[in-house]
């Protein structure tokens, strides 16, 4: 009897061992093959979109660290602590939480970062999340990568839902051009590559400058009056005002200056993730406003 409890105990203890070692393998959206463990219980986000897309589906609590500048959900600053700067995070903060995965961005975090982060034995899985469709392409990655599908794909129908919503109804109004101008001098705008843009449509705008490929990009005053926006588009947390525009030569010549046809948009608009819904659904209702 007591030679049986030892075996059935000797048997507990090896399924136990075989559980925790046991592992997966996926592919991350930059094409690198990704070995996990089969639960996911402490990761590091390295981007500001990843960090609002793990608390969308639910997963804060296996959330152990974020970067710099994360603002949404504004709790997140609050609730987990910083492992340093976007482009060049502690990799020492990092290794001090031990965590199974970090979850970064293939445009944004550098090899540098995902090298070191493999080399002391940590997973790193990439997203791309360029654009709406990569967005949801992001949650249903970044949700597999942490056990939790069903909610990542609750979450994509939730947003799919919205957006579809947003574009019906902007089908029934004109579509105003309108001039996103985040820095003035150097004037900064987005083209066509930029996530911002793709929303500016979404919510029945055009932006004048949808043609140019690059995602950001300096532009003069003279080549954006050849373009004659109807309105002007001002980031709401940018400190820049429609005097600002006024006081200067060429923009004081624009006409949607000199009507004071300004829109101010959310910053939300710029974050790949799922807060940018609302500021979609806010720039809609601006947009119709207008008409």
């Amino acid at each position: 009897m007591q030679r049986s409890h030892k075996l059935i105990w000797i048997f507990g203890l090896l399924l136990a061992t075989s559980y925790a070692f046991a592992s997966r393998t996926i592919q991350d959206e930059a094409g690198r093959t990704v070995r996990l463990p089969d639960r996911v219980t402490r990761v590091i986000s390295l981007m500001p979109s990843v960090t609002d897309t793990i608390y969308a589906l639910g997963a804060s609590a296996q959330l152990v660290g974020i970067t710099d500048f994360s603002q949404y959900p504004p709790q997140a600053a609050k609730e987990k602590p910083s492992v340093g700067d976007i482009l060049k995070p502690s990799l020492e903060r990092i290794a001090a939480l031990h965590p199974d995965l970090a979850i970064g961005v293939s445009t944004f975090n550098s090899p540098d970062t995902v090298r070191g982060l493999e080399r002391v034995g940590i997973a790193v899985f990439l997203v791309n999340g360029r654009g709406i469709a990569g967005l949801y392409s992001s949650v249903t990655n970044i949700g597999r990568a942490l056990g939790r599908d069903h909610e990542a794909t609750a979450l994509i129908q939730q947003m799919r839902a919205r957006e579809q919503k947003v574009r019906a109804e902007a089908r029934t109004g004109k579509h105003p051009r309108v001039l996103l101008v985040v820095q003035l001098d150097p004037c900064i705008t987005a083209g066509r590559g930029a996530f911002i843009t793709e929303l500016i449509e979404a919510a029945g705008a055009t932006s004048v400058t949808d043609d140019l490929a690059q995602d950001w990009l300096r532009v003069n005053v003279e080549s954006m009056m050849a373009r004659k926006p109807d309105y002007i588009m001002l980031m709401k947390s940018a400190p820049l005002e429609l005097k600002d525009l006024r006081a200067k030569p060429g923009w004081s010549s624009m006409n949607a200056v000199k009507a004071g046809r300004v829109i101010r948009v959310d910053e939300r608009l710029q974050v790949p993730s799922p807060v940018a819904f609302d500021a979609l659904e806010e720039l809609a209702r601006q947009i119709k406003a207008t008409q």
